[in-house]
Formats: C-alpha cells, sequence, structure tokens
C-alpha cells in the first residue's frame, strides 16, 4: 500500500527531494512525495485529496459546492475543488486544481475530518445561493437553486421541520455577518415553500422539491435500508466489466437475460420454446400471456436506445417505471399496467410498502441513489429498491432486473444475467438484505452473475447456448449448482466486506 509523505522541515524536504532523484520516490506537489513509482500521479492526487487540501491550504475549509458534494468537480478533463481561506490563489496539482477563495474560514464551519473542515449546513446553502460570475465556473462552483431546493427537500423528508427552521435561523445570523442577505432571502423563500400547506409552485423548481412539499407520505423502516445499502456500496470494489456493443452480442444476451427473469418468477418454458416465441412469434400451447411476457421482456431489454435511459430526477424516474411496467405488462390487464399499486401486496411473510407510501418511498430512495457512482453501485441499489417498494400489482421482479441493466448499458457494462441455477442465491440475497440489511449476499450473487455474464462470448448464439448448457446455468439448483459453481470459482469477482 503506498503512502503520502509530507516533508515537515528543510532537512525532511531534501531528503525526499534526493530519494526522488534516485526513483525511489515520486514528486506530487512541493513538499509532497509518494512511494507509489508505478501508479498514475492524478489518480493518486484524486483519491487523497483531502489529505492534500489540508496540507497545501493554510487553514482552509471546503466550501460552496466542495461542501455540499465532498468529493472533486470533474472541470476540463480533471477535476476541481473549492476552498476558502484567507488568500486568492489557483493550486493546480497532476489531475486537481484547487481553488482557494478569499473569505472567513473559521466562523460557521464543521469538522469533516481532524484535519479539515467545511462550511456547516447553514452557510454551505447561502454560500450555493450565490451568482456565480465567471462563466468558466457556472454550474460547477455551486449547486444553485434546484441543488439547494432538492438538499433541504431530502433533510426536511428524511428528518423533520425542526431541521428546516434550525437551518433557516442560523443562515439569518450568518447572513448579517458574513454578507449574504439577498441568498438568505432565496432560501428563505424556499424554506417556507416546503413548509407550507400550500406550497407556491412559482417558488420551487425541481419535481422532488415539489412532491416533498406536497407531503408525501414514506416508509422509513425502507428508507433507512436504503441508506445502510448505500454505505455499503461505498465500501465496495466493483470491478469494471465493459462491454462493447454489438447488435448481434447484444441481442442474444438480451434473450437469455429476458428468458431467465420470467423463469425465476415462475414463468417456465424450455428455451425451445422461448426461441420461438422471440425469435418465431409463435405462441406456446395456448399461454397467450405468459408467451407476451417472454416477448415484451427481451422487446425492452434488446432496445439499446431505450435501456440507455435512467432517471435525471425524481419525475422521470416515476415516469420511465410507469411506462416500463405498461409494456411489459399489458396483456395482463387485470395487472393493471402501468399503475401503482391500490391494494398491499407481500411475498411470504415479507409485506412490501403501503400503496400510500410507494411514491414518497420511491422519491426518497431516488435521493440516495443519485450520491452513488455510476455503473454497478447505481445498477444494485435501483434493483433493491424497487423490490422493496414492489410498486405494482405485479411484474415488480422483472422491472427491478430491467431497471438495474439500464444503469449498466448506459455505463458501457455487462449487463447482469441471473440464470436459474443462480436463482436461489439472488433471492436469499435478496431476503438477507430485506430482513437483516446484511447486504453482503446480495451484492455478491448479482457480482457473480455479471461476472458469469462477462465470461460468455455473445456473439454467436449457437455457442452462447451451448456454453449456458454446459455450465448447468439454465438447470434448477439443486442439479446444476455442483458444475456452475467451479465455473465461478474461476471468475474475478469484486471486493466486499
Amino acid at each position: 500500500m503506498y503512502e503520502l509523505v509530507f516533508a515537515k522541515d528543510t532537512n525532511q524536504a531534501k531528503r525526499l527531494s534526493r530519494l526522488c532523484k534516485q526513483n525511489k520516490m515520486r514528486r506530487v506537489y512541493k513538499g509532497v512525495y509518494t512511494d507509489d513509482l508505478e501508479g498514475p500521479i492524478e489518480e493518486i492526487v484524486q483519491k487523497n485529496w483531502m489529505t492534500l487540501v489540508s496540507h497545501i491550504v493554510s487553514n482552509g475549509i471546503l466550501s460552496f459546492r466542495t461542501a455540499v458534494d465532498l468529493k472533486p468537480i470533474p472541470f476540463r478533463e480533471q477535476l476541481i475543488i473549492f476552498v476558502t481561506s484567507s488568500y486568492t490563489k489557483t493550486i493546480t496539482l497532476p489531475g486537481l486544481i484547487i481553488k482557494v477563495l478569499k473569505g472567513n474560514n473559521h466562523s460557521y464551519v464543521e469538522q469533516v475530518l481532524p484535519d479539515i473542515a467545511r462550511s456547516n449546513h447553514a452557510r454551505m446553502l447561502l454560500e450555493n445561493l450565490t451568482s456565480v460570475k465567471g462563466a468558466d465556473y457556472k454550474g460547477i462552483k455551486t449547486i444553485g437553486i434546484d441543488g439547494v431546493e432538492n438538499f433541504l427537500a431530502k433533510e426536511l423528508r428524511l428528518r423533520d421541520e425542526k431541521i428546516l427552521n434550525k437551518i433557516r435561523d442560523e443562515a439569518e445570523k450568518i447572513a448579517k455577518d458574513l454578507g449574504y442577505n439577498s441568498e438568505y432571502k432565496k432560501l428563505n423563500q424556499i424554506i417556507s415553500a416546503l413548509l407550507s400547506t400550500h406550497p407556491n409552485s412559482d417558488v420551487l423548481n425541481t419535481h422532488y422539491a415539489k412532491d416533498v412539499a406536497k407531503k408525501e407520505p414514506y416508509d422509513p423502516q425502507r428508507v433507512n435500508s436504503f441508506e445502510g445499502l448505500a454505505l455499503y456500496l461505498k465500501k465496495c470494489q466493483f470491478r469494471n466489466r465493459n462491454y462493447r456493443y454489438s447488435k448481434s452480442s447484444f441481442k442474444n444476451l438480451s434473450f437469455f437475460e429476458s428468458y431467465f427473469s420470467n423463469f425465476i418468477e415462475g414463468t417456465e418454458f424450455i428455451i425451445d420454446e422461448a426461441e420461438n416465441i422471440v425469435f418465431k412469434g409463435e405462441e406456446i400451447n395456448n399461454r397467450h400471456a405468459d408467451s407476451h411476457d417472454v416477448l415484451a421482456n427481451f422487446t425492452l431489454t434488446n432496445d439499446h436506445s431505450e435501456m440507455c435511459i435512467t432517471p435525471e430526477d425524481s419525475k422521470e424516474f416515476l415516469d420511465i417505471l410507469k411506462r416500463r411496467h405498461k409494456y411489459l405488462m399489458k396483456v395482463r390487464s387485470d395487472k393493471r399496467p402501468g399503475e401503482f399499486k391500490e391494494k398491499p401486496n407481500k411475498a411470504g411473510s415479507t409485506s412490501f410498502v403501503s400503496p400510500n407510501e410507494v411514491v414518497g418511498t420511491l422519491c426518497q430512495g431516488f435521493e440516495i441513489y443519485k450520491l452513488l457512482d455510476d455503473g454497478l453501485s447505481k445498477a444494485l441499489f435501483m434493483q433493491f429498491l424497487i423490490t422493496e417498494v414492489h410498486p405494482f400489482d405485479d411484474g415488480n421482479g422483472r422491472l427491478s432486473r430491467i431497471m438495474m441493466n439500464a444503469e449498466l448499458v448506459k455505463a458501457d457494462l455487462f449487463k447482469i444475467m441471473v440464470p436459474v441455477v443462480h436463482r436461489d442465491n439472488y433471492l436469499n440475497g435478496l431476503r438477507l438484505a430485506s430482513r437483516d440489511a446484511n447486504f453482503f449476499t446480495f451484492c455478491k450473487s448479482l457480482d457473480q452473475a455479471q461476472a458469469y455474464t462477462e465470461s460468455i462470448s455473445w456473439e454467436n448464439y449457437i455457442d452462447v447456448r451451448e456454453k449456458i448448457e454446459i455450465d448447468n446455468a439454465n438447470i434448477i439448483p439443486d442439479e446444476g449448482l455442483p458444475i456452475f459453481n467451479r465455473v465461478l470459482r474461476k471468475l474475478l469477482l469484486s471486493e466486499f466486506f
């Protein structure tokens, strides 16, 4: 494991400089070295940005958007962070710009780590409502009015009205002390609209803030579970299983993805029958609805443009769910395609989110989803979110896997195919995550499924089917696991905790 070394005095600086000339250390910045001689220096800087800021910027505090995100922001093919100190300076490191802004660096702050602080909530919100003068930093320096709205709406939904009133009271004092009077007026308007019984639609801009202002009820236990999963996902080190699109490979993968997804839900056909449904348009043994389930699932998952669509806000999230569900279940009118459930549903002893809490819980979960990295983290979270809420009368499992794979397609990663033989591992992982907040098995089972998907060369359908059958991937777990597990043991998996 590499480390960063900081020169504490002149003698140590000279010694580190000599080691650098001997190719035993590498210089990161003035007085900062690393013993990593091979890794990209930009990655080292970006991974250790907080430590570097605390050392390089004297008495600096994380401010503006950086105080909210607590991570660097993409800027001109590298990253940038904003820090407030007693001077103005632009510091350029490999892969990272530290923009130091002159201002108050000691009042209304809170510690992030022992050696670095940030603006507290009330101050950071005022900072993020300031007008950005330089065109270069528009949309970069602050999260803007929409971002502040969503931040406050999330605080209101996660906690209660007291937290917003506390922020408002403190912001009023900060505005007088630090000169944020116009910003306070904006903040006060947003908070008043969120807390109002009849919110002014002209004040709030974002769909999420408007939804929260409507006081949509939600399931707090599920939201706690979503937060727990998000924290767990941030600890995992996922492998990037990059997928290069081709029409034939995507079609072959989509066929088996949809075939297995329906099999998990009890819509069972042999592969020959599923081939006739999808590739010949045949209805099998007068099973009209079942045949359509397989075909509709395939049509959705094989539409590359559709599968590249992921939601940008809560309204779009709800719209995508309804639209895809409506198509998936369009021949099952009794299941109310595209309409959220009106009656409670359950599986075994597990009761899902109550109908009146569906919208609120989905929106709450979506805000947590937005904080995750693109790719497998968002994919797994999305799958669990929809499964836990179970927003529709039927088709929730299939829809959850479609939404999961859309996240992966958007990120140019391999989709996740959950074969029949892996079904029990996957479902057991879901149960443990839902009942005990134990996310290890859930994440590992889907990581294994993605690793297996990656291991198949998808271009030639005959070869694909032969591989799946040799591996017993299409066999029920009791019969197929011994061979399939031997296949899994040869695959490279992600790191879990």
